[in-house]
């Protein structure tokens, strides 16, 4: 089971909601708690993720002021699945990657040792001396 910190931003600033996976060492209460309180004097919070599957370790700083919401919340790998298959975005993604596969498969590759016809010439075939 991972932890999860999704952030929202205000609906006048219309920017797409992120969200982060937190490290395993992650401090959850401690987390929370700095959110809540750094809101008002508007300090950012040292968050641990972890970004590509868990295979580079960073640390974010969020300024929660800046955010409309945020949420800290628990998935398990089940979970987590069941919400990428159901997400419009994963689906358009898969959806433009079928149709991209379907046109190169569609469109004829030339073969490999087909006979190739000789350049078209510009130019002189002799480069003049400069002497």
């Amino acid at each position: 089971m991972a932890w999860f910190l999704a952030l929202n931003a205000t609906p006048t600033k219309g920017v797409q909601a992120p969200t982060y996976e937190l490290q395993d060492s992650a401090d959850i209460e401690r987390i929370t708690e700095e959110m809540a309180s750094f809101a008002a004097t508007d300090r950012a919070v040292a968050v641990p993720a972890v970004f590509n599957n868990g295979r580079q370790k960073v640390t974010l700083y969020v300024r929660p002021a800046a955010w409309g919401a945020w949420a800290i919340y628990e998935l398990t790998d089940e979970e987590r699945r069941e919400m990428m298959a159901n997400s419009p975005l994963v689906s358009a993604l898969a959806q433009a990657r079928a149709a991209q596969q379907q046109q190169s498969q569609s469109q004829q590759t030339p073969p490999m040792f087909a006979p190739q016809q000789p350049p078209s010439q510009a130019g002189p075939s002799v480069i003049p001396r400069l002497d």
